[in-house]
């Protein structure tokens, strides 16, 4: 296995997670931008705009249909994974996600 260079980021990585088959690779920075790659060759197949802060966490769900992300302008979001559409006004909260 030869590892992969990820680009697509233009702050530090604060969370990447796998989805649970293993073929997807979602990463979240202290930037707004929320990436998702294709874990065997790393190549980009999509990102989620939205945020307006950093990024924390990031998980999807069971069957990779949706991604839930955190982020610090006190938001959560539920997208959809195939159209990178958010399928709820973003949840604001009182404090950073």
């Amino acid at each position: 296995m030869k590892p992969i260079l990820l680009q697509g980021h233009e702050r530090s990585i604060t969370q990447i997670k796998y989805n649970r088959e293993g073929d997807l690779l979602f990463t979240v920075a202290k930037d707004p931008i929320v990436n998702v790659w294709y874990s065997v060759n790393g190549e980009r197949l999509g990102t989620y705009m939205g945020h307006t802060g950093a990024v924390w966490c990031v998980d999807a769900d069971w069957d990779t249909k949706h991604v839930l992300t955190g982020s610090a302008d006190n938001s959560c979001r539920l997208w959809d994974c195939e159209t990178a559409f958010s399928r709820m006004s973003s949840l604001q909260l009182q404090w950073m996600v």
